[in-house]
């Protein structure tokens, strides 16, 4: 682990706001997207909204996700070539219906010029369809869609961070191959995502020699899996989608029942460093998959964990602040491309081909279907004991793939 980054992990356990620069201690006035912020910003603000469930059962989600934004627009001093940059956000409880009101406020009321999210996939699939005919404005999903999705992408919708189905693919490849896990139980939430998840996992999986040998989906609310626990078969492995409020609970009970066979997990950003530290015992040595850990070793991602602590002091980024950044940058960069034009056809033309160095590694967007998908370096991850915390670790890397179904 490096010198800096032992630093920043220091500062979060000291409850300490960190001042660092990545390129040493001189001071600089270029963000981590390259932007000059020197001069005043003048003229029109650039609008950019996040149409997102504060509320509900996606509400700690978005508020991580919140944080990213703010943190890349903060890194930009606020501005957009050379104009401020203005911040709108609107609660849709997660509610598809709701979802396409907010957006219709933002587009025809407030004027947006880029829309950010939603997070719960039918919103995102809403919200998209309705901006294809309010004049195509360019979205940016943050976490992964699931295919279905592309069914109304309408040549606008942009996902930085793929498909679930290609990360179900790569994960159950590498659970398979590398890990050598033949036989797996799959315990999954209800939901689009995780059949998509579950699909490319069995696939990869399946390539690689394994075999699934049980599947059950349970309801979203579930915290109680003894149940199902009890039932399960005998595996090499237990691999499970379950989010929320049944993430603690699952992993918990898990340990709780003596269950031996090792969790796998294929979307780690389901637990953050604090839910983490929450499992204590109970959750070290879960392998998982994602596209960004705090843990990376680099020099922008410690840039960004700079600029996140500046407004977050004890905190370290998440998965969801990463997208966050993420959605900021790419259309920063593409209204570098167009001069500062924001009409959508010129932005989307400019963000359909881009790339960006991140703090997880290059994100080139390219063409996919009607969508956007990013080619990426894809992580694979496991819990391991740092400081008084629990974080998740880079153990394997799948360089620069096309995260699409």
């Amino acid at each position: 682990m490096s010198k800096r980054l032992l630093t920043l992990l220091l500062a979060v356990a000291l409850g300490i706001s960190v001042l660092l620069v990545a390129c040493g201690d001189e001071e600089t006035a270029t963000t981590a997207g390259g932007t000059e912020t020197t001069a005043a910003p003048s003229g029109e603000p650039i609008k950019v909204a996040f149409d997102e469930g504060f509320t509900g059962f996606m509400a700690f989600d978005a508020e991580l996700c919140e944080k990213g934004i703010l943190v890349g627009l903060d890194m930009l001093g606020n501005q957009m070539s050379g104009r401020p940059a203005q911040y709108l956000k609107a609660d849709n409880g997660s509610d598809p219906v709701v979802a396409v009101d907010k957006a219709r406020q933002l587009v025809e009321s407030d004027g947006i010029n880029y829309m950010i999210g939603p997070l719960f996939s039918p919103a995102t699939q809403a919200v998209t369809d309705y901006l294809a005919k309010a004049g195509g404005i360019p979205q940016c999903s943050l976490m992964g869609q699931p295919s279905d999705n592309l069914t109304t992408a309408n040549k606008l919708a942009f996902i930085p961070a793929g498909l679930y189905g290609s990360w179900g693919y790569y994960f159950g490849k590498y659970v398979a191959e590398e890990l050598g896990y033949k036989t797996a139980n799959c315990i999954n939430y209800e939901d689009t995502a995780a059949y998509d998840l579950q699909a490319g996992f069995e696939k990869g999986f399946g390539e690689g020699g394994g075999k699934v040998v049980s599947v059950n989906y349970v309801p979203m609310d579930t915290v109680d899996f003894s149940a199902y626990l009890s039932a399960l078969k005998p595996a090499d492995c237990t691999y499970f989608w379950i989010i929320g409020n049944g993430a603690v609970p699952f992993v918990k009970q898990c340990f709780d029942y003596g269950l031996t066979a090792p969790l796998v997990v294929p979307m780690a950003n389901n637990f953050v460093e604090e839910q983490l530290k929450d499992l204590g015992e109970a959750g070290l040595g879960i392998v998982g998959c994602d596209i960004y850990t705090p843990m990376i070793e680099n020099p922008l991602n410690e840039e960004f964990t700079v600029g996140y602590q500046k407004l977050y002091p004890n905190e370290l980024p998440t998965t969801q602040g990463y997208t966050g950044w993420i959605a900021v940058t790419l259309y920063n960069e593409a209204l570098k491309l167009t001069g500062g034009d924001t009409t959508p056809a010129k932005v989307i033309e400019a963000m359909s081909t881009i790339s960006i160095d991140t703090p997880a590694g290059k994100v080139t967007m390219s063409p996919y279907k009607d969508a956007y998908i990013g080619t990426r370096d894809f992580l694979m991850v496991k819990t391991e004991k740092v400081g008084e915390g629990i974080s998740w670790i880079p153990i394997h890397t799948y360089e620069q793939v096309l995260l699409g179904e």
